[in-house]
């Protein structure tokens, strides 16, 4: 993505790692990557406890879904993360 710098997070212990975090200029957004439509995000969950981002990014097999801390693209739909950042 053109103009975004990508980095990756891990815990200090390890324990926690989320698989791409933007850097956008005037937000930083976790994103999580999901091979399944398990919606688990234990380790968007920390990330987020850690350093409370406007709003979390989490890609899988299951459709569109907002919640209040995070939001589910569906891995087809990758493309539209530029418009939610």
């Amino acid at each position: 993505m053109k103009g975004l710098q990508v980095f990756y997070w891990t815990s200090d212990k390890g324990h926690a790692e989320v698989d791409f975090v933007v850097d956008a200029g005037d937000k930083i957004v976790p994103v999580e990557v999901k091979a399944e439509v398990n919606l688990q995000a234990k380790s968007l969950r920390s990330y987020k406890g850690k350093f409370n981002p406007e709003i979390s990014v989490r890609t899988s097999m299951s459709d569109y879904k907002k919640e209040d801390w995070s939001l589910n693209l569906p891995l087809y739909g990758i493309g539209e993360l530029i418009n939610v950042i």
